[in-house]
């Protein structure tokens, strides 16, 4: 392979980093035929869209772009050692070009695998190792691991190391057989995730909506003062808020479930307010009997919005009461 196609590789990596570059450096790209200048404002070089630039803010984004910057790195290693083939280099090149020019995260996701396949079937057992042990460390992920794949048995390629030319082939098999399955996985996985989010967003406004109305006619039509039906649904949406902060600190763990998060974060407070609602409603008609003390309506507001099952088991005992 030429030097010029080397430095083609290179010079895509360099625009694959300076994407990821805050402020000015960052919001330049080079155009095609044109070679990379230092600079706040390089020769030949345009300014990103506001799309771009918006598109960049997704996490998820600028991940991909730092792996598919790894990847470039990785074929540059493995030419210093044995030369890649020059339409393969070629190949690199022109996809990270593309995903830089009509940039999203599908377009990004559809470059990663080919950027990956393309160089799995060209790769020398270092690189290989290299991707192996990375791999067969991955222990938790939404998308399938090695381990999830192929069991913890460790790969026959990193207990040798000359490995023979057979286990070789086989963990270059067992890599694009991976990287297909999660590929394959994460469209739908992902589709599912962006239609929850949508559906939310028109049910939790309705939710809202009609707890709102109920709050006030609550404070219309139920003594006591209208103070402490506020209290009692402000003590359940903060019951149900610290809930959910608890469950993201211990639970949400991996991208896709902090990436779906705030949205049912959300709902889950205006549901803790509806039960707060409810236990108000409970107290007042006096299948509850606390006195009437405001604190107390509170803090079993409070606990209903916290906990789903205290919730769920003041309408279970609520039901039995109405059918008897």
């Amino acid at each position: 392979m030429g030097e010029q196609v080397l430095d083609e590789l290179r010079s895509e990596r360099q625009e694959l980093q300076r994407l990821l570059l805050p402020g000015p450096a960052g919001v330049w790209r080079r155009r095609l035929g044109t070679p990379p200048v230092d600079g706040e404002r390089p020769a030949g070089q345009e300014r990103l869209s506001n799309r771009e630039r918006r598109i960049l803010g997704d996490p998820e984004v600028r991940k991909n772009v730092e792996i598919l910057a790894a990847r470039l790195a990785d074929a540059m290693d493995c030419h210093q050692r044995a030369k890649l083939p020059e339409t393969t280099a070629k190949r690199l090149a022109e996809l990270v070009w593309e995903a830089r020019e009509a940039l999203s995260l599908e377009t990004l996701l559809d470059t990663r695998r080919s950027v990956e396949e393309l160089l799995l079937e060209c790769a020398d057992p270092l690189l290989l190792r290299q991707w192996t042990a990375a791999e067969y460390a991955e222990e938790e992920a939404t998308l399938p691991t090695w381990r999830r794949l192929y069991g913890p048995e460790p790969p026959a390629l990193l207990d040798h190391p000359d490995p023979p030319d057979q286990a070789v082939e086989v963990t270059r098999m067992r890599l694009l057989r991976l990287v297909a399955a999660r590929f394959w996985l994460y469209r739908p996985l992902r589709a599912r995730r962006k239609l929850r989010t949508i559906y939310l967003r028109y049910l939790a406004p309705v939710v809202l909506l009609f707890g709102l109305l109920l709050g006030v006619a609550i404070a219309r039509e139920v003594p006591p003062a209208a103070g402490t039906v506020l209290l009692a649904a402000a003590a359940g949406a903060s019951g149900a808020s610290l809930s959910g902060l608890l469950k993201f600190r211990d639970e949400a763990k991996l991208g896709a479930q902090i990436r779906e998060f705030l949205a049912f974060y959300m709902a889950q407070v205006i549901v803790g307010g509806m039960f707060g609602l409810l236990v108000f409603l409970v107290i007042t008609a006096g299948w509850l009997d606390l006195g009437g003390n405001p604190a107390r309506i509170g803090a079993v507001s409070f606990a209903a919005g916290f906990s789903e099952p205290f919730a769920l088991g003041v309408v279970a005992k609520l039901t039995e009461r109405a059918s008897g």
